[in-house]
């Protein structure tokens, strides 16, 4: 999938190739979204029930919610919401902002990680630069193809 992309962010050192973007938000983090879904469940539910020991349960998962909130915007600027392969390089962005770039020369490996159920790719170089890809990453197989036959690594 190509798409336009801003040339200095992508880099001026070689053309666009193709575009993979991650579609979601620092909200859809699981970190935030369960406890503010369960604060809201538990919540409506000790109102119906006119329960105080519920309220205080959802007042619980309200602070642990509020306490995440900052933990996960600071992991989601780290976060690519774009990868952008070019003729030179794989380029990881974050909005407009360029967070690591890797020559395909120097490119040594691609790796599938599983934790928890979570896969992610990794994208090393021979100095120990890494480039992660997220599972969320659009046409991820297609990404790794890519990859893969760019850098000439298998």
């Amino acid at each position: 999938m190509a798409d336009a992309v801003n040339e200095p962010a992508a880099g001026a050192d070689g053309d666009v190739l193709a575009v993979h973007r991650n579609p979601t938000s620092w909200y859809n983090n699981a970190s935030f979204a369960l406890p503010l879904l369960a604060t809201l469940v538990v919540g409506l539910a000790g109102l119906v029930l006119r329960r105080s020991d519920v309220l205080a349960f959802a007042g619980f998962l309200a602070a642990v919610t509020a306490c995440m909130a900052p933990v996960v915007l600071v992991s989601w600027r780290h976060t690519p919401t774009a990868i952008v392969l070019t003729r030179a390089a794989i380029t990881s962005l974050h909005g407009e902002r360029v967070l690591k770039t890797l020559p395909w020369t120097e490119v040594a490996s691609v790796t599938r990680r599983e934790t928890q159920g979570n896969v992610r790719w990794i994208v090393a170089a021979r100095e120990g630069e890494r480039i992660a890809l997220d599972g969320e990453l659009e046409d991820l197989p297609g990404l790794i193809a890519a990859i893969e036959r760019l850098a000439n690594v298998t």
